[in-house]
């Protein structure tokens, strides 16, 4: 009976508990992306291809250039809206359309650079924004559509010119 009882604690007693954390973290990943739920590094892979003329000053010196990536539900308000608007009031001005946001660290002249992100479940576009000195001008916002069956399957490379950002095909 002893013996039981000792196999009972040293034995099921471990397994049942690995089997109820197995089932709870089973539980909180059924609902994040394929990227998430595999413990992958990324559901999005951004790749700069930057320029050496890049965000250049009064002087023609290039400098370098902060990017805000944004995840969105939609693109309608980051489209509609100007450079002032998203540079003073990004939150305000993208209302419930922003699932979250990141600023990247800042990009340099010439550099070539990929990153990798996990996004939420619910981001449909990324909306990337530049902040150029010169923005009168400049092309400073693009929009990305992100596939919904995620394993780095949505990507984009993006070019990085004087004033300009742009998707490379």
């Amino acid at each position: 009976m002893e013996d039981k009882a000792m196999f009972k604690s040293t034995i099921l007693t471990p397994i049942y508990a690995i089997t109820m954390m197995v089932l709870l973290s089973s539980c909180s990943a059924v609902n994040t992306k394929v990227g998430g739920v595999l413990d992958l590094d990324t559901d999005f892979q951004l790749s700069f291809v930057v320029d050496e003329n890049i965000n250049p000053d009064d002087n023609k010196v290039p400098s370098p250039v902060i990017i805000r990536m944004y995840e969105l539900k939609s693109t309608k308000l980051f489209e509609k809206a100007n450079f002032i608007d998203l540079y003073e009031r990004d939150s305000e001005v993208l209302g419930k359309s922003l699932i979250g946001q990141q600023v990247l660290k800042a990009v340099q002249p010439s550099e070539q650079r990929t990153a990798n992100f996990v996004l939420s479940k619910d981001t449909q576009y990324i909306g990337l924004y530049v902040e150029f000195l010169q923005f009168e001008n400049a092309k400073y916002k693009v929009t990305i559509p992100i596939a919904q069956t995620n394993v780095v399957s949505s990507s984009a490379k993006v070019q990085l010119s004087e004033n300009t950002i742009s998707i490379l095909k």
